[in-house]
């Protein structure tokens, strides 16, 4: 290394510091994907189309709340966001009807758990200002940070949901 600036010690710690910010965050992914699926286990495998779609009428509901000055932490915007997605999901129960002919079976409802998980965490890069709160790591933002990551994630579901509804 004749002349070289070239430092292991600072590359392998950079390196490390990486990987360590992106394990945070996909534990973070899989606390989501498992709290969707524990919903789903407690409440009827039925029940994730109906909350899916209550998180899809959120997004706009929130989107258009006239009185965001008054929400003044990200924890308040994040309660509304919440609030509006368990009265979607009062509104749409009817909705598990869809999945309720045919047995949601458990793969496919890890598989639904993880693409919900993906959602909301585009959702909260997006629209709620999470970012206030915790820091994303690099890797994670260039999942979900761009618009066609988001554009993306928020399809997943839906196809999911699509191929799954049909048996």
């Amino acid at each position: 290394m004749n002349g070289s600036n070239f430092d292991l010690g600072d590359s392998f710690r950079l390196t490390l510091d990486l990987v360590l910010d992106f394990s945070a965050d996909f534990f973070a992914f899989i606390v989501i994907a498992a709290f969707v699926a524990a919903f789903a286990f407690y409440f009827g495998r039925d029940r994730i189309v109906p909350l899916l779609a209550a998180m899809y009428a959120a997004i706009p509901l929130y989107i258009a709340f006239p009185y965001t000055e008054l929400l003044t932490t990200p924890l308040l915007h994040t309660g509304l966001y919440t609030i509006l997605v368990i009265a979607g999901l009062i509104a749409f129960s009817g909705l598990a009807a869809f999945i309720a002919e045919g047995s949601l079976g458990f793969f496919k409802m890890i598989v639904l758990a993880a693409v919900t998980a993906g959602m909301l965490i585009a959702v909260s890069i997006h629209i709620l200002p999470v970012e206030e709160v915790y820091s994303y790591s690099a890797p994670t933002k260039a999942l979900f940070s761009t618009t066609q990551a988001f554009f993306f994630w928020l399809l997943a579901p839906l196809i999911a949901v699509y191929i799954f509804g049909r048996g």
